[in-house]
Formats: structure tokens, sequence, C-alpha cells
């Protein structure tokens, strides 16, 4: 990942949360249905979290899964120091800073998931890192993944920003918030829908499907058998 996503990101870390549900309209709905759609039948699955930033989406998990093994990995140091501050005292957590495009991850995981994170990747290493997940799962592991899609057309991604727009309008952001917001939303790099499945299916996951959709939001998952 380039370095100005790194120092975007820890500039921000202070405000990533009270952020969060003002520029994300459904993020209620898309941790729900990762947590839920997180499944294994082991005890103390092993668990990993791509993009972690300040833990949000592990702590759903967590609720579900306390006596899980979580390991956190994220760029930026900042938002990992919010993370390991909200899971204080826990030992069953491990926090990697570093870009998980390149990491030489050891050992296997039950669950892999990844929040709003991905689609900053140039679209080979998206399909790079699908193929290095599917390679990390146990066998019936799964993978999730909350992020943002390009619209299948021109008009269906007006129709998109035009529907995000409004939502932050009405939401109680400052002039100087939204200036950052849309900043750092210079850095995505969104692929389809359709791609996305694509590229899942083609490596091997099995199960491929969308259990969530809100114009540009997605909860995709995929299994390793």
């Amino acid at each position: 990942m380039p370095k100005d996503i790194k120092e975007q990101f820890n500039q921000n870390a202070e405000l990533y949360d009270s952020q969060r549900r003002l520029i994300i309209p459904c993020l209620d709905e898309l941790y729900n249905i990762m947590a839920e759609q997180a499944h294994s039948d082991l005890l103390r699955p092993k668990i990993l979290d791509l993009g972690a930033g300040t833990g949000l989406l592990t702590k759903h998990i967590f609720d579900r899964y306390g006596n899980a093994e979580f390991t956190l990995v994220d760029l930026s140091e900042e938002m990992l120091k919010i993370a390991e501050e909200r899971f204080v005292d826990r030992t069953n957590f491990k926090y990697i800073i570093g870009d998980y495009i390149k990491y030489d991850f050891k050992g296997k995981y039950d669950i892999i998931c990844s929040s709003l994170s991905i689609h900053h990747l140039k679209h080979q290493d998206i399909k790079f890192l699908y193929g290095k997940i599917y390679q990390m799962l146990n066998k019936d592991g799964v993978f999730l993944n909350a992020d943002q899609v390009l619209g299948p057309s021109q008009s269906n991604e007006e129709k998109y920003q035009k529907n995000w727009h409004e939502k932050i309008d009405d939401k109680s952001l400052q002039e100087e918030e939204k200036e950052l917001i849309l900043e750092r939303m210079k850095l995505d790099n969104p692929a389809t829908l359709d791609d996305n499945l694509k590229w899942l299916k083609k490596i091997g996951f099995v199960d491929v499907d969308v259990y969530y959709k809100y114009y540009n939001f997605v909860v995709l998952y995929g299994k390793r058998i």
C-alpha cells in the first residue's frame, strides 16, 4: 500500500471511530452481518483481521468469540495503538504493524476478515491478496470482506455517489472534516462487485456470496473446503 495511505490514517487515528458512523451510513448492518457470518465450530478459532484499524470490526467478532486467538494487522501504528487500548489486558490478542500484502504470515487461520480496507489496493493486488488469504485458511475456514465496490456502470456509480453525499450532508460533520474525508477518498480504488466475485471463485473459494449490499457497500463471503 502507498505510504500516503499510512500517513493519512496515522494523522486521523483519533477521529476515526467517531467519524465511522457519520460517513458509513450502514455501518451497524455491515459489522453485525460480518459478526453473524464469522462462524466457526471451534472453541478457540484463530481469527485474522486485515486492515484492522482501531479494532471496530474485531470488537463485534470478539463479542461472539471471546476466547478466540485474534491477530490484528494494520499499516498505521497509531490506529493499532487505539485497538490495543480497546482490548487492554486481553492475552489472546496479537498486533502486527505492516502491509498485509507483503507480510509473511506464519500458520493458518479459521476466519480471515477485513473491513473497508481492501478497496485501497490496486486490482492486481486485490487478486493476489485473495489468493494469499485462500492459502492462509484452514479447511472449512471462511473469508469475510466488508468493503466498497464500484458501480457496474457509470450511471450506477453516479447513483452510489449521490446517495453517499446526501447521507453525509445529513450528518453532523464539520466542513473541515468533510474535506479531510474527501481527500482520503482519493486513495480509493474499488473494483466492481462482479469482478470481486469472479476473482474469489477463480481462486477456489466456494459458497461465494454477497450477504449484504447497500449501494456501494457490501459484505462478501467465501469458504475454503
